[in-house]
């Protein structure tokens, strides 16, 4: 059974990666004429809400703890990549500001740091709560 604590840990690491790698090609390509900057479009909270509410689209599952509980559903992916042009285009049509790049990298290693150092405390209580209580 997978811990929706995890889960969603994953997930934010998951948009992380493929936010990193967008943002690398997008500073790779700083020089290619007519090269539009792409994104990770972050979960848009109120659509998972919603969905989970009985809406269309839902990024929160549910979870059996108990046999008269509904079954649980795997969540669709809530985000998406996206073109992501920046403020300016120079006369060849690129549309990479590498200060904006930079700094949309420097995000990204934040919440990185951010999310790993959750994932550490959430393994550090599992182990408390695994161990035996003292004699």
């Amino acid at each position: 059974m997978e811990i929706p604590y995890f889960a969603a840990l994953k997930a934010k690491l998951d948009h992380l990666g493929v936010r990193q790698r967008l943002l690398a090609e997008n500073i790779a390509n700083a020089t290619t004429p007519g090269f539009t900057p792409r994104d990770a479009a972050p979960a848009d909270f109120d659509a998972i809400v919603r969905g989970a509410s009985g809406g269309a689209r839902t990024g929160v599952t549910l979870v059996r703890t108990q046999a008269n509980h509904l079954a649980a559903r795997t969540a669709p992916e809530a985000w998406q990549i996206r073109d992501a042009p920046d403020s300016e285009t120079t006369i060849d049509g690129n549309q990479v500001v590498l200060e904006d790049e930079t700094l949309k990298a420097g995000q990204v290693q934040i919440e990185f740091d951010t999310a790993i150092g959750l994932y550490q405390k959430g393994l550090q209580i599992l182990r408390t709560a695994a161990r035996a209580p003292p004699r």
